[in-house]
């Protein structure tokens, strides 16, 4: 019994010299706890400032930094005194050599948010630091990848379908016209370090293509003026061969004559009858890579681009390939985009085209190719980089008619209207995001 009393008492004596320090850090661990959670809080509120000035950035810095202070003292609502609030863009661009050194894939600005709130302690005792303030800060980086200089190549059907009456009684070859217009019309507000360029490849069972040369006939009582233009076809003797001489010149299938000296009457009215029927079926033609917005529109727009004939996918998806491994000074980002309607007339032809390589060496040629941007001894972020889609014109795509092998199955659209059309091109041009940086 003694040895019990004697236990207890000196366990009383232990509970009462240790008491002291078990307050005092019972104290330490709540105000701990409060500084803990105001960080954390913090953070939270710089976090939800830079998204938000990241989706909706003001006029200059001093709104920037009204608006996050506005935002981070919804969030803070226990300090002693005034967050204060700082806030700083920065952006990353191709010509500084930022975006090359960031190892990132476009270039892009990060909104900075930085709060520092100060608040009464729940609990303080000096002699053991425990302040009767204390101040905690939070910073958040947001970054938004910006728009990149791109080239977009649509590659368009202008078959006979194309003219049927789609949505609110208008022609599909005019929605999709008016689609690429206001395409083009963002394209051209994308602050964007070097300009966007644009073209248009035309198909139908040829790809056609137009000079600024006009042809005219007036002899024999024969009357007719003509844009000189010319019908080509890519296929080969085989689809191997079309392969292998994809970026070679295409044969040349028809043109638009032009009338010679001396000709007789018989011979004009048959120049006049086949310029008259090239016409009539070879209705579209190409505008080529340009970054001359206006006059990419005015020709886009032109009541001459009609829709007429049969669909060979091919002769655009080659015609396109052609155009970009023609062109210098490359935008990092190409874009081939086709809007078709329908299948093609030889529904297998693009699947053997694709089984020998067709996109694959697309890709590989034009991804090989020097862009604007690239150093000398490039990154892999900073290599030309080759996108491809296909719009489906109130059309489901048969992936395994070539398009999902050469594609992507996941680059395959089903537009229901015009402004599926519209989504789904700016989808595969560009993509803006925000999103918080580690």
């Amino acid at each position: 019994m003694k040895s019990i009393k004697k236990n207890r008492g000196v366990a009383g004596v232990l509970f009462v010299g240790l008491l002291p320090a078990m307050v005092i850090f019972m104290a330490f661990s709540m105000q701990m706890s409060q500084q803990m959670l105001a960080h954390s809080r913090l953070l939270e509120a710089a976090e939800v400032a830079s998204l938000a000035l990241i989706a909706s950035p003001k006029e200059d810095e001093d709104k920037n930094v009204k608006y996050a202070r506005y935002l981070v003292d919804r969030y803070i609502l226990d300090n002693s005194e005034d967050v204060d609030v700082a806030v700083f863009t920065r952006k990353c661009e191709y010509k500084d050599g930022c975006v090359q050194a960031s190892g990132e894939l476009a270039p892009f600005s990060d909104f900075v948010v930085s709060a520092t709130a100060k608040y009464t302690s729940w609990i303080s005792y000096e002699d053991v630091d425990l302040e009767p303030e204390f101040t905690v800060s939070g910073r958040a980086v947001t970054r938004k990848y910006l728009p990149q200089s791109v080239d977009v190549y649509f590659i368009g059907d202008f078959s006979g379908s194309m003219g049927n009456p789609w949505k609110n009684g208008k022609m599909k070859l005019d929605v999709v016209k008016e689609t690429i217009k206001r395409v083009v019309d963002d394209i051209e507000k994308f602050n964007t370090e070097e300009k966007s360029r644009v073209a248009l490849l035309g198909y139908n069972p040829f790809h056609v293509k137009q000079t600024d040369k006009t042809v005219r006939v007036n002899a024999y009582g024969y009357y007719g003026s003509w844009r000189k233009k010319y019908a080509y076809n890519y296929a080969r003797s085989s689809p191997g061969t079309t392969v292998r001489r994809m970026f070679d010149k295409p044969k040349l299938y028809n043109e638009i004559l032009e009338p010679k000296r001396g000709m007789s009457r018989y011979e004009v009215e048959r120049l006049h009858t086949h310029n008259v029927n090239f016409a009539k079926y070879h209705k579209f033609y190409d505008i080529p890579l340009t970054e001359d917005y206006d006059e990419f529109r005015s020709q886009l727009m032109n009541t001459e681009l009609q829709a007429g004939g049969g669909t060979s996918s091919w002769n655009g998806i080659i015609a396109a390939a052609q155009e970009a491994n023609k062109a210098t000074n490359l935008n990092p980002e190409q874009v081939f985009i086709v809007l078709s309607d329908g299948q093609d007339g030889d529904k297998n032809y693009l699947q053997k085209l694709v089984d020998q390589g067709l996109c694959k060496k697309l890709r590989s040629t034009i991804s090989a190719k020097r862009n604007r941007f690239q150093s000398n001894s490039p990154t892999e972020a900073e290599k030309t980089k080759v996108t491809m889609g296909v719009i489906g014109i109130n059309y489901k795509v048969n992936e395994s008619d070539g398009f999902g092998d050469c594609f992507g199955k996941k680059n395959i659209y089903h537009a229901k209207d015009g402004e599926d059309v519209y989504k789904y091109i700016l989808n595969l041009i560009n993509e803006e995001t925000g999103k918080l940086k580690d």
